[in-house]
């Protein structure tokens, strides 16, 4: 089950990994959605929780990437 915000930030952040071949960073995500980071950690955890979202480590970036569930 897919928690929701208020304001549809948990799918427009699904839109955005979407949308992304090679993946997107926290940062991305916040800057895209006009959020904090923090909060962009928490609404991209609520992705991967759900398996829709897988996450490298590639230095000290934490890339996301589409990996389905639809």
């Amino acid at each position: 089950m897919q928690t929701e915000t208020p304001d549809g930030l948990v799918t427009k952040a699904e839109e955005i990994v979407r949308e992304s071949p090679r993946g997107v960073s926290i940062q991305d995500v916040a800057q895209k959605l006009r959020v904090s980071r923090y909060q962009a950690n928490g609404i991209l955890g609520i992705l991967i929780g759900s398996g829709k979202v897988g996450v490298s480590q590639i230095g000290p970036v934490k890339v996301h990437y589409w990996k389905g569930g639809d």
